[in-house]
């Protein structure tokens, strides 16, 4: 298997009026709101190293339902995490250069969610015109997982979507380097993390598993490990893999502290890095790591 990248974090908001004022408080350049033709709409976050962050809420709440009722999954898997947890982190999405291929080999490892899914929306280009871009997404579902699912995406028209001229950050984000789940005993959860990465060579701790992708790290530990890097007490669910935080690399982490201290934004040094909680617009929790030189 080749390993896939870090493609993109799928965060369930209330609001994308909220969500843009959030993130754009913690420093990061916010692209419009647009609608998928599913009843979901987006606010994303791109950064240089091909990675971005995806706020979603419901826009059309009878779009929405509508694909539920006809299986989409993506909808579906937003909407069942809604009604759990409210605003958090429902779904991964891994880079993929064959999302047929991708569909294939899950469905021999057991966790094929149906067919191959692809979709097109409405985007705006740096000069102020709208193109369309498309997506083809394979999802791999563990069923014992109901609050973490994984799934890869083959961007159609990469070049338009990560535009060099969306990666401009004020707080200096370059881009999500790693995912963690939190998971009772992670080890029930090898096969999963392996089959979704395309990683065989997972590493194993007493805190848990990690796969290494070529931008960044996919990890489930236990309670203490989360809890260890992160000072996230509460962050595990009664059983089964729940995404609960992620690590975002920033170009200084003095100058990201002074922008949080100059936004009100609260914040604490952990394991070297400097951790923002989860908050009305962003219910993830997000620790930002300094770049190595």
């Amino acid at each position: 298997m080749i390993p896939r990248p870090i493609d993109h974090l799928v965060l369930p908001v209330d609001s994308l009026k909220a969500a843009r004022a959030r993130y754009e408080a913690l420093g990061f350049q916010v692209r419009e709101d647009r609608e998928h033709p599913f009843g979901t709409a987006n606010c994303c976050i791109f950064f240089q190293n091909q990675t971005y962050l995806e706020p979603l809420a419901i826009a059309d709440r009878e779009k929405a339902e509508a694909a539920t009722v006809d299986g989409n999954i993506f909808v579906r898997r937003q909407d069942a995490y809604r009604f759990r947890h409210g605003e958090g982190f429902a779904m991964l999405a891994l880079t993929s250069t064959d999302a047929d291929a991708d569909q294939a080999a899950f469905a021999g490892e057991g966790y094929a969610a149906g067919a191959v899914f692809a979709f097109e929306r409405k985007a705006s280009l740096p000069d102020g015109s709208e193109t369309t871009i498309g997506a083809r997404l394979a999802s791999a579902i563990d069923h014992r997982a109901p609050d973490a699912m994984i799934f890869t995406c083959q961007h159609l028209d990469s070049d338009d979507l990560h535009d060099p001229a969306y990666f401009d950050h004020p707080n200096g984000a370059l881009g999500v380097t790693g995912v963690y789940m939190a998971e009772t005993n992670p080890a029930d959860f090898q096969y999963y993390l392996e089959a979704t990465t395309g990683q065989r060579a997972i590493r194993a701790s007493s805190l848990g598993i990690e796969a290494d992708t070529p931008n960044g790290i996919v990890a489930i530990l236990t309670p203490d490990g989360i809890n260890a890097l992160f000072g996230l007490s509460d962050s595990v669910a009664p059983r089964g893999p729940r995404l609960c935080a992620l690590t975002i690399a920033v170009k200084s982490l003095v100058a990201l502290e002074k922008r949080l201290n100059d936004q009100g934004i609260d914040h604490r040094a952990q394991a070297g890095r400097l951790v923002v909680d989860p908050a009305p617009g962003q219910g993830v929790l997000i620790a930002f790591e300094e770049a190595a030189k």
